[in-house]
């Protein structure tokens, strides 16, 4: 039988790098072991040493950059995985970051993409779908809330004489506004209750399977919930919103002048007149004292 020629070693660093990052994309066997597709490019790209071969020290890199995304995705997405179960919640971030990867210097971004890519993939949520989507719009809308720049406020004493027709209020980009079906402010209040956070991360996710976590379930409300997702001295906090108060935070947020914001808001509501004006009044005051309000 002849004997087969060695691989042919890549010429150039940037081939390198390609081979490299191909094989460490590439997902893990069910054993949590490299593919042993990826040896041909072990024997082009890594050298063997006395205790390891080239697949070993490739497998190595392999391990940790699946480990430590697994890792960082189940810490970020702890309420899917309460929704769903651990099994399909596992499934679920493989194919996941199969189809997402890391992409930025900041694994902050990771989940990103996770709510598009639950409405593409419905069938990895199944039965609680909605639940499932919900779930994650709440909690990515955490991350953006929790690190997100912010604005200089307003100072309400400059504005009060100004024109409400010509005057322009920006919400802060912290502040996420969302419409949901289900109490997901609240189902994360009981999981949180349940099983309190220790604030450390592991990188391995052996170890961040042990963690025993709280099934959780909802039947959709009757009415929708406005939620806004907002910080306070860095701390993430959920608060609920009534519908007119909603619609007048997504005005401001689509740049409309305060008067626009304030009429798109009471559009087929009940309140008029002086109850409006009052209710608007209070809602203000609250938002310019948790800092929302920025010029």
């Amino acid at each position: 039988m002849p004997r087969l020629a060695p691989p042919r070693k890549p010429a150039r660093l940037g081939q390198i790098q390609r081979l490299m990052s191909q094989a460490l994309m590439h997902r893990l066997t069910r054993s949590e072991g490299m593919q042993r597709t990826n040896a041909v490019t072990a024997a082009q790209i890594i050298k063997p040493n006395d205790r390891l071969t080239s697949f070993d020290r490739l497998e190595i890199y392999n391990q940790q950059y699946w480990w430590r995304l697994l890792g960082c995705f189940n810490d970020d997405f702890r309420g899917v995985r309460a929704v769903i179960g651990e099994r399909k919640f596992d499934r679920l971030a493989v194919e996941y970051l199969e189809a997402h990867g890391s992409t930025s210097w900041s694994l902050r971004n990771l989940g990103q993409d996770l709510p598009a890519f639950l409405k593409k993939h419905p069938k990895l949520t199944a039965p609680h779908t909605a639940l499932a989507l919900e779930m994650a719009q709440v909690e990515w809308a955490k991350i953006v809330a929790f690190d997100t720049g912010a604005l200089p406020v307003i100072d309400p004493q400059k504005i009060v004489k100004r024109d409400p027709a010509k005057l322009c209020i920006k919400l802060q980009p912290y502040v996420m506004l969302l419409k949901l079906r289900h109490p997901i402010d609240q189902l994360l209040k009981k999981m949180r209750e349940a099983n309190p956070e220790t604030g450390s991360v592991s990188n391995a996710v052996s170890a961040t399977r042990r963690r025993a976590s709280r099934t959780l379930r909802a039947k959709p409300c009757a009415e929708p919930i406005f939620l806004a997702v907002h910080r306070v001295d860095f701390s993430v906090y959920y608060k609920r919103l009534e519908p007119e108060a909603f619609k007048l935070l997504s005005a401001l947020r689509e740049g409309d002048t305060l008067a626009d914001a304030c009429a798109r808001g009471f559009t087929r509501s009940r309140l008029r007149g002086d109850a409006a004006a009052a209710k608007i009044g209070e809602w203000f005051n609250v938002w310019t004292r948790l800092g929302w309000l920025a010029r």
